[in-house]
């Protein structure tokens, strides 16, 4: 078995894990980072050709990250010359009691956000692609933005190597053992030691954590992404269809479609709806059911778009019980660094993130408003596993 001694360790090769590589190398640390798959892969959560950004958030410590993420996408951007954001403005909606909207219009007021508020008629008297249900309110703002996600994860990997970062690819991480002074990763071939370990590793993060003592309520859920091929592709254009997500009384999950990007049709979901997996469930196929059922809310809210299937994929969504993100150190191992930012909306914020886990594997702490992710918070209160 090959050793390695490094700096820190990032174990995770999505977006979470590429950022937190970049930034570290970026401020001079040595860092090795281990993917069990292909970078670039498509069975986690990074890949793909779109992903929303936006500051439509119910709360004030979401939008000053989403801000922060702006900031730094448009950086890397500028510094990579990788085309990664593109503008286009974006609407929520839904009836008045829907999830979120009342929280996001107040925050929005709050944090200096401007936006303007629409009923159902002004939506579809601006984007005649829709029809929407009596009743129907929102909001339109004009900052809402697509990330190729596909560039973003690119971009990120590439500058950190431009760094110095080693990545070390199709090596799952087996163990993570902890030593007095130092902590040890092994995968098949190599055993890497570290001062610090960053744990970026998705769907795959409960087993990991159960080796150190951590036992999760991390839910693994499989949803899929359709893309629409539309009649009249110029109906469906950035400059003529916004981004756009409905929320809905009394559940979190979501309707969304994105103008065409990146991607030979309009990219549709019914969000937080898939199944649950396990983190060892190889299988990818498409739910039919799934499928079906999104064919006909593309039908009902956006007819012009028509029911030709041109793609169909699907990704992981790994779920906390108040979707909120999980960003801490380990409590018993504090140079164990541990982040599970995803529940369906982590995508947009990766590059902040990565900033975050690297202060916290430098200096403990982060100037960035994490108080929320805490591991100790209510809604992930659960009985410790032993300690293997």
């Amino acid at each position: 078995m090959a050793d390695y001694t490094t700096d820190v360790v990032v174990v995770g090769g999505g977006v979470m894990g590429c950022a937190a590589a970049y930034h570290l190398a970026k401020d001079g640390r040595r860092v090795a980072l281990i993917e069990q798959f292909a970078l670039g892969h498509d069975r986690g959560s990074s890949h793909g050709p779109s992903r929303i950004i936006r500051l439509t958030y119910e709360g004030a410590d979401y939008v000053r990250l989403a801000r922060a993420a702006f900031d730094l996408w448009r950086a890397l951007e500028a510094q990579s010359g990788a085309a990664l954001v593109q503008k286009v403005g974006g609407l929520d909606f839904g009836p008045p009691d829907a999830l979120g909207l009342a929280g996001m219009r107040e925050t929005m007021r709050a944090a200096g956000v401007p936006f303007e508020e629409l009923d159902g008629a002004e939506i579809m008297r601006r984007y005649p692609q829709f029809r929407l249900p009596a009743g129907t309110v929102g909001f339109y703002q004009a900052d809402y933005s697509m990330l190729n996600a596909d560039a973003c994860v690119a971009a990120l990997a590439n500058e950190a190597r431009t760094h110095g970062a080693q990545f070390v690819a199709g090596e799952p991480a087996l163990r993570i053992i902890t030593h007095p002074g130092h902590v040890e990763v092994r995968t098949a071939s190599h055993s890497f030691r570290a001062e610090r370990v960053v744990l970026t590793a998705g769907s795959w993060m409960g087993p990991l954590l159960r080796q150190l003592g951590l036992d999760l309520p991390l839910t693994v859920k499989k949803e899929q992404v359709a893309f629409f091929v539309p009649p009249d592709p110029t109906l469906f254009m950035p400059d003529r269809f916004p981004l756009f997500i409905q929320r809905f009384a009394g559940t979190t999950s979501l309707g969304t479609a994105f103008p065409m990007f990146a991607a030979e049709g309009v990219k549709a979901m019914l969000d937080r709806t898939g199944p649950e997996v396990t983190s060892e469930d190889e299988d990818r196929s498409l739910d039919a059911a799934g499928i079906e059922r999104l064919r006909a809310y593309v039908a009902g809210i956006l007819p012009a778009l028509g029911n030709q299937l041109g793609e169909a994929v699907s990704c992981r969504y790994t779920m906390t019980p108040d979707e909120d993100f999980i960003i801490d150190r380990h409590p018993r191992h504090p140079e164990i660094v541990i982040a599970s930012p995803c529940s369906g909306h982590g995508f947009k914020f990766g590059v902040v993130i990565g900033r975050i886990l690297a202060d916290l594997a430098e200096r403990g702490r982060s100037d960035y408003p994490i108080e929320r992710f805490r591991l100790d918070r209510p809604a992930l209160s659960s009985a410790p596993a032993e300690t293997p």
